[in-house]
């Protein structure tokens, strides 16, 4: 039965979160769960790709032809024919025989034909992937088109909190109304509605600017040539001629980096998805959501036009890179309103050609005729250029002092970004007006616009006086959508910094007070308060005349630059802080203090203008959370500066908790329900404290940091815990998969947001069934203790990760400014940042840190009671996080490879160690078979991704086609590695050829690898 939630029992925030898995589909969904238009277009897709795949095939193989040696060609050809013969599971004669040709085919090549075999198959993947978004892309307007309403009332539909297929806004709403949902209940969720995207860069993204840019024209002509069928031969002949020359001009192109990008290349690289796709497309998400609602809810409100909003990390997590300045934070703040900017004047250029509206033929307000006359008194010297040109065209002329004010604000812009954080303001400090739970920002001067709102006032004038004729502008209206969405800072910058940080500045701090005990030899109970009683005292602590060590000066000046920032750019672009390896309740005191003293914090009015977001990461850290929440909660000044920045006035706690290093410290499944388990009770406890809940998903790419179907998902988080707000990171090659094309990124969006929707309604109360939690618990211990026996307890597994993985060559990509590892020079396993931790395992084809101990796990539970697994079964069919928690190990057991990955193990291994590896590895081959014969037997499939036609087709010939990639690395990781353990030397004989290569031609030959089998792979970290 489902059960509509009443606003009253709307009160928390959500579970483990996810984002599209980089393929996109949707693993191991339950049985007849789909909602049919969207349902018939996934079952399309594998033909689709089957009918598609013929095209990249054929361009593929004329580029090598025209670019390769026809030997060479032939070679790379044959390659990928003889892969195709290797079949998954236990390999068979034929098999074995392709993957010895395959062997021998590397041996022959020299290193110049094995640096072209990497980039061969890495086009070829790269190929794939677009194709795949085009397929993606094509069913999500297929579903868009297929609405069948008369279906929606169908009375076998799964129950909405048991749906797993996306659904479009149409179908949501088609069905709530069937549903009988009240329209107050929808509108009210729709009001509150808060959705914020945070792009963050990606130490394994390594696919170049130029080479993305190289992507799109070939998508683009793809696109066009699959839709061709209204074109005549010659047309389409020339479209086909096209498409080879960009891609023979892309195999021309260099993929790797020639050198390390700067944080502030990483900034463009984020920003370049805004600029190509996703200014144009949130004016369409909002003008669907509220079609959708016309269709079912005429009556209902639509949701603010910044209902769905971005943030960035880029240029402001400083979390182990010492590459992100203040300077840094500063620049970047800058670049990104250079960028609106520049968008602004372009929209409002436009918007003046197009309304020539005169006044001889049309009412112009009162308001707008008054804003002129004030713009005459402003601007002279606009009025003296354009008054006779513009004398009977109001809309013209009004729009032409828009125009001067964007203009001064892109000159003050330029100035503000060559000047530098430390430069004085030129106007008034912002005093603390606390209305909207922040800092106001700076006056206006009379010129210039100080923040988006004055902007859109200006637009707004012009609509409400077309409004008042009876007259509406499309453009006019997608530009006061876009300046709501991003007014002038585009995208909140979220700060984030490691708590260590904060309290060696307070122990260096307090060491020049000379404090009776450092602030370092304190104990918890004496720090908490000691910092409660700092920050309700005005007397400031922080000398501006003392020098301080390096870190504690740059900790001092990161708090500086938010309250500059925020007084130049206003609240919007920098209110979150986020304090990684967070452990106590002075982890946040330490932040808040620091932010009193550079005036983010006013003691007396007990308000800021900061939000502090702990970061709970490992398992132990979770499992404390509740418990340090509650000792601030308790805290009454503390509850009135989260109350003081929230828009509601309600107290506001954002919570960040983070899948990376948990999975890293106890395995894919622990992590899980810590994670889940953790949110549960975080929001019973701010429920109890009246506490609104914002949960912060910390995801990456692949499904050891939390990745996975975003829709499904979503759906997963136990009941009550949205309430219409969710925040999440997107990662590296999830945003070149979900954001690369307009229609592909108004589906993710489109989707996450009826997830939240549907969520946020519903009432299923299968997370509270105690047997239920009960039996994950214990599966939870037990998939701990075994992944904890195997990679933390194993003395020779780090020598086997840094062996048998290229992670060394990882570490030597020039793929971002973040270094691999937050402490240099050390090797070991707690060092070693949770992205290239999952990243080496993706390359060697184990991907162990998504599904190591889940085997072994539910077997014990079965050797206890082997009718569980009936209830195994049930679980998967009836709980969407038990349901969602098998198909992420299922997708992931289908990519692994052992017999590639033991292929590394026993080439890349030292001889000393061999008997250790061999070891490890029939550990790993052992839990492998184990774990696949129980997500089979859960499911129901007889092979993996049965209940996934598509998912299953793209991941089989993403499989096979890889093969040859893999012994190509080995090959290539091997002689590099022979070459590193000699004395230094320019170049070295090769033992088997007599040829000879300097090392850096061989590294550059493996990291070409590197890049083909990500491309390959996709969902890498």
């Amino acid at each position: 039965m489902i059960m509509v939630r009443s606003a009253a029992d709307s009160a928390s925030m959500g579970p483990t979160l996810a984002a599209t898995e980089a393929t996109g589909a949707v693993p191991g969904a339950a049985p007849g769960s789909a909602a049919a238009p969207l349902a018939g277009a996934e079952a399309s897709r594998p033909r689709l790709l089957a009918e598609r795949l013929e095209l990249v095939e054929d361009l593929w193989q004329t580029v090598l032809r025209s670019e390769c040696p026809p030997q060479q060609a032939d070679r790379l050809m044959r390659m990928k024919e003889i892969s195709g013969a290797i079949e998954g599971g236990e390999p068979d004669q034929a098999s074995e025989a392709a993957t010895a040709e395959i062997v021998q085919l590397i041996r022959e090549m020299d290193l110049a034909e094995g640096i072209a075999a990497a980039r061969a198959f890495s086009l070829y993947f790269q190929l794939v992937n677009i194709l795949e978004q085009h397929i993606e892309e094509d069913s999500y307007l297929a579903s868009l088109q297929a609405h069948h309403p008369e279906h929606l009332s169908d009375p076998f539909l799964p129950p909405l909190a048991a749906q797993t297929e996306p659904a479009t806004f149409r179908e949501l709403f088609a069905r709530m109304r069937g549903l009988g949902v009240p329209p107050a209940q929808i509108e009210q969720l729709l009001q509150e509605l808060e959705i914020r995207l945070v792009f963050t860069a990606h130490p394994t993204e390594i696919v170049r600017h130029t080479i993305r840019h190289k992507q799109r024209r070939v998508a683009s002509l793809i696109q066009k040539l699959q839709h061709s069928q209204q074109l005549n031969l010659d047309d389409r002949q020339s479209l086909r001629q096209q498409l080879e020359e960009e891609v023979r001009l892309w195999w021309r192109t260099d993929e790797l980096h020639q050198f390390k990008p700067s944080v502030l290349d990483e900034v463009d690289y984020a920003l370049h998805y805004f600029q190509q796709v996703l200014f144009g497309a949130m004016p369409q998400l909002r003008q669907r959501i509220r079609t959708a609602l016309n269709a079912s809810y005429p009556d209902v409100q639509p949701p603010g036009d910044a209902f769905c909003s971005f943030g960035s990390w880029v240029g402001s997590d400083r979390d182990g890179n010492p590459s992100v300045t203040p300077e840094i934070t500063w620049r970047t703040a800058c670049f990104q309103r250079q960028l609106m900017l520049e968008r602004y004047l372009a929209a409002v250029g436009d918007l003046r050609d197009q309304l020539s509206i005169s006044m001889q033929w049309s009412q112009v307000s009162a308001p707008l005729l008054e804003s002129l006359e004030m713009d005459r008194l402003r601007f002279p010297e606009i009025y003296e250029e354009r008054a006779a040109r513009y004398r009977l065209e109001p809309y013209r002329l009004k729009l032409s002092y828009v125009l001067e004010r964007l203009r001064l604000t892109h000159e003050r812009n330029q100035q503000l970004a060559s000047a530098g954080w430390e430069t004085p303001s030129d106007t008034r400090p912002a005093l603390p007006e606390f209305g909207q739970g922040a800092l106001a920002p700076a006056p206006a001067p009379a010129r210039h616009y100080a923040a988006g709102p004055e902007l859109r006032h200006d637009l707004e004038l012009i609509n409400d006086s077309l409004s008042g004729t009876g007259l509406s502008c499309e453009p006019l209206d997608n530009l006061i959508a876009q300046v709501h969405t991003f007014a002038f800072c585009l995208a909140g910058l979220d700060i984030r910094q490691e708590s260590t940080r904060h309290s060696d500045a307070l122990d260096e701090l307090s060491r020049y007070l000379q404090l009776p005990v450092p602030y370092g030899e304190m104990e918890e109970p004496q720090r908490v308060e000691w910092l409660l009683t700092e920050l309700q005292t005005r007397r400031p602590l922080i000398s501006p005349s003392v020098q301080w060590s390096a870190a504690t000066a740059e900790t001092f000046d990161v708090l500086r630059v938010v309250q500059r920032l925020q007084q130049e750019f206003g609240s919007r672009i920098c209110r979150t802080y986020v304090i990684s390896m967070s452990h106590t309740v002075s982890d946040l005191l330490e932040v808040l203090l620091l932010a009193k003293e550079a005036g983010l914090v006013d003691p007396m009015a007990q308000r800021s203008s900061l939000l502090v977001v702990p970061l709970f990461e490992t398992v132990e850290d979770l499992k404390a959370a509740p418990a340090v929440m509650e000792r601030l909660f308790s805290e009454p000044f503390y509850r009135q500066l989260i109350a003081s920045i929230s828009p509601t006035g309600k107290p506001l706690q954002e919570l960040m908790l983070g899948y990376s290093d948990s999975n890293k410290d106890s395995g894919f499944l622990s992590s899980n329900w810590e994670i889940h388990q953790a949110q549960i009770a975080l929001q019973q406890l701010a429920s109890g404290h009246d506490v609104a809940l914002r949960i912060f998903h910390g995801r990456g790419g692949s499904v050891g940091r939390g990745g996975g179907p975003a829709y499904q998902a979503i759906l997963a988080q136990p009941s009550g815990t949205l309430n219409g707000r969710i925040k999440i990171t997107e990662q590296g090659e999830v945003l070149a998969s979900k954001y690369s094309l307009p229609e592909l990124a108004l589906y993710n969006l489109e989707t996450v947001t009826t997830a939240v929707i549907q969520n946020s309604l519903v009432t299923s109360h299968v997370d509270e069934t105690p047997s239920w939690n009960e039996l994950m618990a214990r599966l939870a211990a037990r998939s701990r203790s075994h992944y904890r026996a195997l990679v933390h307890d194993n003395p020779d597994l780090v020598a086997f990760f840094q062996q048998v993985t290229p992670i060394e060559e990882i570490s030597k990509l020039q793929i971002s400014s973040r270094p691999a590892r937050r402490k240099s020079g050390a090797k070991d396993l707690s060092s070693l940042r949770a992205i290239p931790w999952v990243f080496g395992w993706t390359q060697s084809r184990f991907l162990l840190p998504s599904w190591f101990g889940v085997g072994a796990a539910l077997q014990e539970e079965l050797d206890a009671d082997p009718g569980q697994l009936e209830l195994f079964q049930q679980l998967y069919q009836r709980w969407p996080f038990f349901r969602m928690l098998i198909s992420k190990v299922e997708m992931t057991l289908s990519k692994v490879d052992l017999d590639l990955a033991h292929h590394y193990v026993r080439s890349l291994g030292r001889p000393e160690s061999r008997q250790a590896f061999e070891q490890i590895f029939d550990t790993i081959a052992s839990e492998f078979v184990l774990t696949r014969d129980l997500v089979l037997a859960i499911t129901g499939h007889r092979r993996l991704l049965d209940g996934d036609p598509g998912l299953q087709l793209s991941v089989e010939l993403r499989n096979r086609t890889i093969i040859p990639l893999g012994f190509l690395q080995v090959a290539l990781l091997k002689r590099l590695r022979d070459q590193n353990r000699q004395p230094p030397m320019s170049e070295a004989p090769d033992r088997e050829d007599g040829r000879t290569y300097s090392r850096s031609e061989l590294l550059r030959g493996a990291l070409l690898t590197i890049n083909g089998i990500a491309a390959g792979m996709r969902n890498t970290g």
